[in-house]
């Protein structure tokens, strides 16, 4: 069976965890509560069995040794996207659930609130990302039916000495990409792209574009009507900063230099680029900078959060949770599943977590680590996650997979006749219209023939 695109990604981010399990956890055991001398059964219900024994089972196992696992399998290799069957016919004590699935299943009351067992066990919550949790009790209606171990967070890292050579202020919290756009339009844009300084460290115009949509919840396609919206101010407004950027040189565009590290090629870990959007795992290039390349020049690193929604400078569509933990309404060992959820949202994970992975590009949700490879991660919690562009991706994902890439496409090739002169900004966007909205109507016309 062939992976479709969601589920590349959904391996993707398991992938990054496991080096964590590798390593191995504290061989410190616990008792879960209420335990008694027999082992208590707790039902997963997940993709693949494998998968989430190195992912969560092996690690979890030598804390609680007195849980027996035992993971509930859809069959095949592909995401699960039928939750509400499959819990009816299990009867899991414990689900990984996407945003989607999370806000469905807790419209439908089929999940456990765990505010009651977070005021029953006095459960410390001033530790997490308060903005995530905000986020899951919107999506949950007013209630907190789930948790999430780690968040794909991102913050404006900026090289300070750069910016004060060049007497350009400094960033500030919460700024959006047009105001990021904008200060990386202040710095040089001569000289040879092997020594030259940029401004902003970016992957190509498209790809600019589409940073832009997800921070500021964007969709290409009514994900009920399928109608496209890929034409409106917001969107022409993406358009129009990418093209800018991009045809002002202000971009280094992910260029790579020849015979040379990923290190040694990144303009931004080596201090010719004043600014980039980066996970924790930038941190721990920069580190690896300092320890591995020869002569290397360190330079003082600035981090604020962002980039934001203009519509909401407190919170951005960028953050994303690769799984929500729930226990279903219907589960009968509550207990083992919320310790569980306690262990992987605690501490102990979290530490070994920052120290093991060492490409990490999720954040555990504890934040009682405050640093991460010597840099404070404050800026990576201060926003508050918008799901509600990723919930219609995901909707738009389990119609074709081949939707987004289709869209990409069509966006690539009017940019590139809007930065060559030979369409205006109105043609391009019209054109991306009309083209999405073509690609969707024959998916229509081919679903409707089955």
């Amino acid at each position: 069976m062939k992976h479709s695109v969601l589920q590349k990604v959904f391996i993707v981010s398991l992938s990054l965890m496991l080096i964590v399990i590798s390593v191995g956890f504290g061989t410190g055991q616990k008792a879960s509560a209420n335990s008694d001398s027999q082992k208590r059964t707790l039902k997963v219900l997940y993709w693949n069995a494998e998968a989430f024994n190195k992912t969560y089972g092996e690690s979890f196992s030598k804390v609680y040794p007195d849980i027996d696992i035992q993971v509930v399998t859809p069959g095949g290799m592909g995401a699960i996207t039928n939750y509400g069957a499959l819990i009816t016919k299990h009867s899991p004590d414990l689900v990984m659930l996407d945003p989607y699935n999370y806000k469905q299943l807790a419209k439908e009351n089929k999940l456990v609130d765990l505010d009651s067992l977070i005021k029953r066990d006095k459960y410390d919550t001033t530790t997490l990302y308060p903005g995530l949790l905000d986020e899951l009790k919107k999506q949950g209606g007013g209630q907190l039916y789930g948790l999430s171990p780690t968040v794909e967070s991102y913050a404006l890292l900026y090289n300070v000495d750069l910016f004060k050579k060049h007497k350009v202020k400094l960033p500030s919290d919460g700024m959006t990409w047009a105001e990021i756009l904008k200060l990386a339009g202040q710095f040089p844009t001569k000289g040879d792209k092997n020594s030259r300084i940029w401004g902003l460290s970016s992957f190509g115009s498209s790809n600019l574009v589409m940073d832009i949509a997800r921070t500021e919840g964007l969709t290409y396609l009514d994900p009920n009507t399928l109608k496209a919206t890929a034409n409106s101010t917001a969107w022409k407004n993406a358009y129009r900063s990418s093209i800018e950027a991009t045809k002002s040189g202000v971009l280094d565009e992910g260029i790579t230099l020849s015979a040379k590290s990923y290190l040694e090629s990144s303009p931004f870990i080596m201090g010719r680029s004043a600014m980039t959007v980066a996970p924790i795992s930038r941190l721990k290039s920069l580190q690896s900078a300092k320890n591995g390349v020869k002569n290397y020049k360190p330079f003082t690193l600035g981090m604020v959060a962002g980039p934001a929604d203009p519509k909401d400078r407190k919170s951005t569509g960028s953050a994303r949770v690769p799984e929500i933990l729930a226990i279903p309404a219907n589960a009968t060992n509550v207990d083992a599943a919320w310790d569980f959820i306690k262990y992987f949202l605690g501490d102990d994970f979290a530490k070994e977590y920052y120290k093991s992975n060492s490409s990490a590009v999720d954040a555990p949700l504890s934040r009682m680590v405050k640093e991460y490879a010597g840099y404070k991660l404050d800026a990576f919690y201060k926003l508050r996650p918008n799901f509600d562009s990723s919930i219609s991706s995901y909707v738009l994902m389990n119609k074709s997979q081949n939707l987004e890439l289709d869209f990409r496409s069509i966006l690539s090739r009017e940019l590139k006749l809007a930065m060559d002169k030979k369409k205006t900004l109105d043609q391009a966007a019209a054109s991306i219209q009309k083209s999405t909205q073509i690609v969707v109507d024959k998916l229509k016309k081919v679903q409707q023939t089955k």
